[in-house]
């Protein structure tokens, strides 16, 4: 019972130091690295390299007391490897939680609120190298779980602030940002949607080929303001383009908006329940829809 105490004891003090070394050092070197934003300046490179040094180092030198609690930290050489990865780790887990905590989605209090949670991702990832299957299981969880949550909201909130961006630049309201599910058979052409001033539209590319002869057309959709009455059912109009292809405009009229689906090439393969399904099923896209439509493909 006694060796079970003091190991638990020799454990604690393991831990405190982990997160007493982030919740020093890393705000300190934050602030010298970083000033108050989270875009590297390369003149300010060599001072983050010295406050990475500088937490390596106080976590090989500061475990060394407690160093029989984990098996790395028994040699010199061990308990350097151990001070990089736990570093490394924690500052994965830091990055996340500050992206979070910049988006509005964590609320930490004041600075010092701050300064203490800085050392919580770093004894987390030091709990990893306990021995024993529930205390990793446990610790590895909690990484995993701050990384993903603050990768989320990370994410999410660039994504809202890109599409304020885009929406200033158009009088539609962000409900107004209609949109189908793809055709059967088609799928949303990345970077060749559209957002006016007045108007939103997507197109879409067969990724399927046709049951029918021939290729299959091109299909668009678009939502656009429009002074005209709502009206119901669906207007259809056909029209010939030359050498065997056919323009099909499909329009639906909602909430003083105009709904058009328009389907472009040979005459065959032309799905009209399908294009129709797409007027009668637009709902309010995503802000992930919206900017998967918008952003051209990377090179």
């Amino acid at each position: 019972m006694k060796a079970t105490g003091k190991r638990w004891t020799h454990l604690a003090l393991y831990l405190g130091l982990v997160w007493a070394a982030g919740a020093l050092v890393v705000p300190r070197a934050y602030r010298i690295g970083f000033g108050h934003g989270l875009g590297i300046d390369v003149e300010r490179l060599p001072a983050i390299g010295i406050g990475a040094a500088a937490m390596v180092s106080v976590l090989a030198v500061g475990v060394a007391p407690v160093g029989h609690v984990v098996r790395p930290c028994r040699t010199a050489g061990g308990r350097l490897g151990w001070a990089v990865t736990v570093f490394l780790g924690g500052t994965v887990g830091l990055a996340a939680g500050i992206g979070a905590y910049r988006s509005g989605a964590l609320h930490v209090g004041g600075p010092a609120q701050r300064a203490a949670l800085c050392g919580v991702p770093y004894a987390l990832v030091a709990a990893l190298f306990i021995a024993g299957v529930t205390v990793r299981l446990i610790s590895g969880v909690a990484v995993l779980g701050v990384v993903a949550y603050g990768t989320a909201v990370t994410h999410k909130s660039q994504q809202e602030k890109e599409m304020r961006g885009l929406m200033a630049g158009t009088s539609l309201a962000r409900q107004d940002l209609l949109l189908p599910d793809p055709p059967a058979g088609y799928r949303v052409d990345e970077g060749n949607g559209l957002l006016t001033a007045d108007g939103f539209g997507v197109h879409y590319v067969p990724y399927a080929p046709s049951t029918v002869g021939g290729g299959r057309p091109d299909v668009a959709f678009m939502v656009s303001r429009t002074t005209m009455r709502d009206a119901d059912g669906i207007t259809e109009a056909t029209r010939t383009l030359g050498g065997g292809n056919v323009e099909i405009v499909l329009s639906a009229y909602r909430d003083g908006m105009r709904l058009t689906v328009t389907a472009r090439g040979p005459s065959g393969p032309a799905d009209r329940d399908e294009l129709r399904r797409m007027l009668h099923t637009a709902r309010p896209a995503s802000d992930a829809e919206v900017l998967h439509a918008l952003r051209r493909p990377a090179a």
